[in-house]
């Protein structure tokens, strides 16, 4: 028995030897892969052509090094000394270069997007595109003087930046890495910001009108008393910003992500919302007329004291919302959706709600006076103390579950509790 166990023991710890053993061989192979071509740049300085893609090269000596042609892309090359350093036509596509020297060091087309250049040394020997010299300079220079009006930064990095009350009309901010960047009071009109990244970017008091923004992301981004008339928004991706105040009038919103955003007092006059996400956002107080928000939904939304005055809501799905106080006077609510919602104090007197879904809807003491709800489906909707005179229920859904406890009906009686 003891026998036994010894060997056991014994063929448990060649075993674990062995899987040791392999797993270090492949983890050796794997690291000559990964590092070969470094510890050849560290020897030689010469790596023309060179796979260096991640490789951390911080601190790294590279002066007078050949990296032509060379793929640093995602490399981080902080505080590296390159110097004199030949990187013609190399890839440095969202390298790292904070507080390199980079002196005297040829960058002729070499792919700078989204390079980190904070800190970076460069002189007049330095050999780099004119695009990439504004864009160190923005990012390391102050500012102010700088006539950016129309600049091409395309796929520049210039996120956590300070660039409040910049020019950037009608720049080409296409890709462009602004996240964390204080935009305050900038003037981005007619910027095309396609695919920008604007992750919790300082937005407040920004002038963004007629600006691009398709696919951006602005993502818990601050656009407090941003205008944004007349900008295209398709697509973007608003989740969980602040637009209180913000004047979105005759804007593009179709598509647009505004999940968890809080949109209080934003102006959306005209502006085309469709089948936007709104879910869980905050809208109370918001400026809707002759708004456009076919295929919505709004799922969850507080629409508390909001005006829907002319508004086209037709077939637009509001299922257990908040519409206290909303007012609804002159809109189009065809076919809408509106279960389990609330509407207490809501005005909807002469409203439209033909084929309209108020299932389990809470309507008590409301004026629907003059209202069409032809064909609508009242099942289980609270119409207590509702005011129905002079409105058509011509195929209307009133189940016995429907409370009607002192509701007037159309001809004037009231129902008795």
């Amino acid at each position: 028995m003891l026998a036994e166990m010894m060997r056991s023991k014994i063929l448990i710890h060649w075993l674990t030897a062995i899987a040791g053993l392999y797993l270090l061989g492949i983890g050796t192979e794997a690291r000559s892969q990964d590092t070969s071509a470094v510890q050849r740049l560290r020897e030689t300085r010469n790596c023309a052509g060179c796979n260096l893609s991640n490789a951390n090269l911080t601190n790294i000596y590279l002066h007078q090094a050949n990296l032509r042609n060379a793929n640093l892309r995602n490399a981080n090359l902080s505080n590296a000394d390159l110097s004199s350093a030949y990187l013609r036509n190399a890839n440095l596509r969202n390298a790292n270069l904070r507080g390199a020297n980079l002196s005297g060091t040829n960058l002729r087309n070499a792919d700078l997007r989204g390079t980190n250049f904070r800190d970076a040394k460069l002189n007049d020997e330095t050999e780099i595109d004119s695009k990439w010299r504004i864009v160190w300079e923005i990012a390391n220079q102050p500012i102010s003087g700088l006539d950016l009006q129309g600049a091409d930064l395309e796929g520049a990095n210039l996120s956590n930046l300070n660039l409040s009350q910049i020019n950037l009309e009608s720049a080409n901010l296409i890709g462009t890495n602004l996240s964390g960047t204080n935009l305050q009071n900038a003037n981005l009109s007619n910027a095309h910001l396609l695919r920008a990244d604007l992750f919790i970017a300082e937005l407040t008091n920004a002038n963004l009108t007629n600006a691009n923004l398709t696919k951006a992301n602005l993502t818990q981004a601050n656009l407090s008393k941003t205008n944004l008339s007349q900008a295209n928004l398709h697509q973007a991706n608003l989740n969980s910003a602040k637009l209180r105040d913000a004047n979105l009038s005759n804007t593009n919103l179709n598509f647009v992500n505004f999940r968890e955003a809080n949109l209080t007092g934003i102006n959306l006059k005209e502006a085309n919302l469709n089948s936007p996400s709104l879910f869980n956002v905050n809208l109370r107080d918001v400026y809707l007329n002759s708004t456009n928000l076919p295929s919505a939904n709004l799922t969850g939304v507080n629409f508390t004291e909001l005006n829907f005055r002319k508004i086209k809501l037709s077939r637009i799905s509001f299922g257990n919302v908040n519409l206290s106080g909303a007012d609804l006077m002159g809109a189009n609510l065809n076919a809408i959706r509106l279960q389990e919602s609330i509407l207490i104090t809501a005005q909807v007197r002469g409203v439209n709600l033909t084929n309209a879904n108020l299932t389990n809807a809470d309507l008590s003491g409301v004026n629907l006076s003059g209202a069409d709800l032809s064909n609508a489906d009242l099942r289980g909707a609270n119409l207590s103390n509702a005011n129905l005179k002079g409105a058509t229920l011509s195929g209307t859904n009133l189940s016995t579950n429907t409370n009607l406890c002192g509701t007037i009906m159309p001809d004037g009686s009231e129902k008795r509790c």
